[in-house]
């Protein structure tokens, strides 16, 4: 079952709109997002946009999260890792950093009470699913990809669903900073009050593409953030 978790992307390439590519490009968009990042204050009146690109194994099928790679990318003060189908998994790579998922309605001037008062926690009960489970570090908490079941595999809390070849991107993401919190496994409450939560960052996904071609294949995931705390 894992085979059929977007397998179709890889057997219609053409509906994907995206072939092709060389390594020399994808350095580049890395390169040129890098000096965006860093060049930038991200708060509300200067969201930060950048992308990431993770390419896949030689062998192994596309639908199987475990056979791609891995990329960290600076967000703030802090980074996060893209893993898994296309770069679309996205989890906190540093201690004590936690992440949820928002509506879409939310956006940085919302303020920070507000938006953690409606983040729904990864790692809350109920949200933690039974994939990914690959490696010691690569474990399905404190990351969100695909939204719920797809095949055989649970993915729980994510941020978009696929079908029929298509990405839909349905939630924000956000990452936090709780300073009383370093296990990657803990719940952390975002609304406490009392100091522990330092920093804040508003994630909004704008695209997942797949490429195709001579291998290795790859995805691109373009997002924009802004810190909200």
């Amino acid at each position: 079952m894992t085979a059929m978790f977007f397998v179709s992307c890889d057997q219609n390439s053409a509906d994907d709109g995206v072939q092709g590519g060389t390594s020399a490009n994808r350095s580049a968009v890395n390169s040129q997002a890098n000096l965006a990042s860093n060049a930038l204050v991200a708060d509300c009146e200067n969201p930060v946009s950048d992308s990431a690109v993770v390419t896949k194994a030689l062998t192994g099928s596309s639908g199987d999260y475990c056979v791609w790679n891995t990329t960290t990318k600076t967000i703030g003060s802090t980074t996060v890792q893209f893993e898994g189908m296309y770069a679309s998994g996205i989890r906190p790579a540093e201690e004590g950093w936690y992440v949820g998922v928002v509506d879409t309605s939310y956006v940085c001037t919302s303020g920070w009470s507000t938006i953690a008062a409606a983040i729904n926690v990864k790692n809350a009960t109920g949200n933690v699913g039974t994939s990914p489970n690959c490696t010691s570090v690569i474990v399905p908490q404190n990351v969100v990809s695909a939204q719920g079941t797809i095949g055989s595999l649970n993915f729980g809390l994510g941020y978009y669903t696929y079908a029929s070849q298509a990405f839909s991107i349905t939630k924000k993401i956000v990452i936090w900073k709780d300073d009383f919190e370093t296990d990657p496994t803990a719940y952390s409450d975002p609304t406490k009050t009392n100091g522990d939560i330092t920093e804040a960052y508003l994630i909004e996904v704008t695209s997942i593409v797949p490429t195709f071609g001579t291998p290795p294949f790859y995805g691109t995931v373009s997002y924009t953030y802004t810190k909200v705390l």
